[in-house]
């Protein structure tokens, strides 16, 4: 099942879903915070070559919040779209766990969807 983040930027839905991993579902999703997982920007360098489409990276997700792990999954095509989104990926943050918690790391899948207003 997928949790819709909208976000503001030109180019961009959030949607995030788990994988895999020692944490549950509801484990991660409930820790993310999606005030520091901007919506990548739209370089208007861009604009001649138009790229638009999906792009699914994986993140592990630590204990403490942090992302230590990004890797893409599905390619939308375009290199610089496939980059831009790895490299805003990584900045999102989730509420850790309490220090007493037995919650290991997890995967969690994004996907940005990149389009043209």
């Amino acid at each position: 099942m997928f949790t819709k983040i909208s976000a503001s930027a030109v180019a961009s839905a959030l949607v995030l879903s788990l994988v895999s991993g020692v944490a549950s579902a509801g484990d991660i999703l409930s820790r993310f915070d999606k005030e520091t997982c901007a919506a990548p920007d739209y370089s208007s360098a861009w604009r001649d070559e138009e790229p638009q489409g999906d792009v699914k990276v994986k993140l592990l997700v630590s204990p403490d919040g942090t992302v230590t792990d990004a890797k893409l999954v599905e390619s939308s095509g375009y290199a610089t779209l496939d980059k831009a989104s790895l490299r805003a990926s990584v900045k999102c943050k989730f509420k850790p766990v309490a220090k007493d918690s037995d919650i290991a790391q997890g995967w969690v899948n994004v996907r940005y969807t990149w389009v043209l207003n």
